[in-house]
């Protein structure tokens, strides 16, 4: 590892932190208990069957969240996160290094530190490798990649879900309880979805003319 890249392999929480129970409550009991449709919907409502595939995958998402998250928080107990601690005159106080650019930026306004780089190098470089010997030895880095890659294919479920079709109620709150889901994460910059609702209002739309339709047609 160069030292330009000398730094914690993960300093920040997972995008997934703000997820808790409440979401799974949501997508898992909201419309399921629900009057509006009759059990056999779930065969032809692609929205329903879209909704099932997201929930499985968002359950898997939530599992190893929370796997990883345990992890990290065993390696930050154990090992703690790398860092070197800088004591020198020229700081009032001692001062945590995380990474060699922190340094550098700091050396930055105090030139006389630039002598103490490589000593501060050596340091992080020890203590990134017990955190890489811990991790690998407990497994955190590979339960990170699965979460992300389970994060991923739920992203994709979600957007073909939301843009199926929904030929019932019921497949119209599939759809709604994906986007409150997604509004419980905090989306990570996500846009406030527009399109999505856009969609659903179609949906809305289209699903009133054609009780409209079916009433006509039963007083005929």
């Amino acid at each position: 590892m160069a030292d330009s890249e000398i730094s914690t392999s993960l300093s920040r929480p997972s995008r997934r932190d703000v997820l808790s129970a409440a979401r799974l409550t949501v997508g898992g009991t909201s419309f399921n208990s629900s009057p509006l449709a009759p059990p056999d919907d779930d065969a032809t409502d692609a929205a329903v069957l879209a909704w099932k595939a997201w929930r499985a995958a968002h359950r898997r998402t939530l599992a190893l969240c929370r796997k990883q998250q345990a992890l990290e928080s065993e390696l930050a107990r154990t090992i703690g996160f790398p860092q070197a601690v800088l004591a020198t005159a020229e700081l009032p106080s001692p001062m945590r290094i995380n990474s060699l650019r922190q340094f550098d930026e700091l050396a930055a306004d105090l030139p006389s530190l630039c002598t103490r780089r490589a000593e501060v190098a050596a340091v992080l470089r020890a203590h990134q490798q017990r955190w890489d010997d811990a991790d690998r030895a407990i497994g955190y880095s590979v339960a990170r990649q699965q979460e992300e890659a389970v994060s991923d294919e739920e992203e994709r479920l979600m957007t073909g879900g939301l843009a199926a079709e929904a030929m019932s109620l019921r497949g119209l709150s599939t759809k709604l309880d994906v986007l409150i889901a997604v509004g419980a994460d905090g989306a990570e910059g996500r846009h406030f979805p527009w399109p999505e609702l856009r969609r659903i209002r179609r949906d809305v739309a289209r699903l009133v003319q054609l009780q409209r339709h079916d009433a006509v047609g039963f007083t005929d």
